[in-house]
């Protein structure tokens, strides 16, 4: 590394808190590879967490793009020197390149107030819903409720519903095809998070925030609906079905690009439940991932080395126009 350029790591965060804090257990895996690396631009309001000191748009800088950009090759050159200063765009959502949960755990501890959470018989059901419902990104979506219903049949315990519910007719249609179970109402982004991380039981809606709750929490068991972004078989390029956590039990989805058409509004009630994934299964769907992604990993390397090369002899000066202070 040299002696002029200090490392340093600029964060693009974009979208709601769960994308933000993917991005950030991104850049501290980076800062705990590269020493002396600092980490700029990201908020995360709930743990009184954010650093500013550089302006919002950096062009020219060597960009980390791709959710399965390649962190070894990334350490490698900012140790080196050869890119002292970059941009994180993506969240790259790398869950095996994270490592062990409980470093996060720690930097992120739960707060000392008691949430409203499952009981020890009970599993807690994450919804996600509101702006998902309309066809804002084809990689979420609401999740067929035979999820639920092969989730409380794997599991034998009692359905608590939290999250983002209300009068919309995905709430309606887990009201009606779960009269029995119980309906908590949001305790707030920090609330319904704690909650999640402290349920013995955990089941995932199709989202960051609710798989940042679900990786970070102790549960005993959490199921991951592989559905939309979570499939590795419809993003290839993300990874978040993580090996050597067996907390995390996997129920099949084939890939649905979501649109909010009428059949698939009435596939979220007719669909069958989804059958529980093997670990060879799961494995196959990774392995698939990584045969489908390999070219275009390595091309995107190849992208960063040849940007940091051209970019490097002009970093003093891009450093001195990107700084605030």
């Amino acid at each position: 590394m040299t002696a002029d350029i200090t490392p340093a790591l600029i964060l693009r965060p974009h979208g709601r808190l769960g994308n933000h804090f993917l991005q950030w257990i991104t850049a501290q895996t980076l800062a705990a590879q590269v020493p002396g690396l600092s980490l700029h631009i990201f908020a995360l309001p709930p743990w009184g967490l954010a650093a500013g000191s550089y302006r919002r748009r950096q062009p020219f800088l060597p960009a980390l793009t791709a959710q399965d950009s390649d962190m070894n090759l990334a350490a490698n050159l900012m140790r080196s020197g050869e890119m002292p200063l970059a941009r994180l765009s993506a969240m790259v959502l790398q869950a095996d390149v994270w490592g062990d949960p409980e470093r996060f755990r720690r930097l992120l501890p739960l707060e000392d107030r008691q949430v409203e959470t499952a009981g020890p018989d009970e599993i807690l059901l994450n919804v996600r819903a509101e702006e998902i419902l309309k066809a804002r990104h084809p990689d979420y979506g609401p999740i067929p409720v035979g999820f639920y219903h092969a989730v409380l049949r794997e599991t034998g315990l009692g359905p608590v519903f939290m999250g983002q519910l209300g009068e919309d007719s995905y709430s309606q249609l887990l009201r009606r095809s779960f009269p029995k179970a119980r309906f908590l109402p949001s305790q707030g982004v920090r609330g319904d998070f704690d909650a999640m991380r402290r349920a013995r039981h955990l089941a995932l809606s199709v989202n960051t925030f609710s798989w940042a709750a679900g990786w970070l929490s102790q549960a005993e068991s959490v199921h991951v609906p592989v559905l939309g972004f979570f499939n590795p078989a419809q993003r290839p390029d993300i990874a978040l079905l993580p090996r050597g956590e067996t907390r995390f039990l996997c129920y099949g989805f084939a890939p649905r690009l979501w649109k909010a058409s009428p059949e698939q509004i009435a596939e979220l009630e007719s669909l069958p439940p989804p059958q529980l994934l093997t670990p060879d299964g799961v494995e196959a769907l990774r392995l698939g991932a990584d045969q489908t992604r390999a070219k275009a990993r390595q091309r995107d390397g190849e992208r960063l080395k040849q940007t940091a090369a051209r970019v490097r002899p002009f970093l003093g000066i891009l450093r001195r126009i990107y700084a605030t202070r």
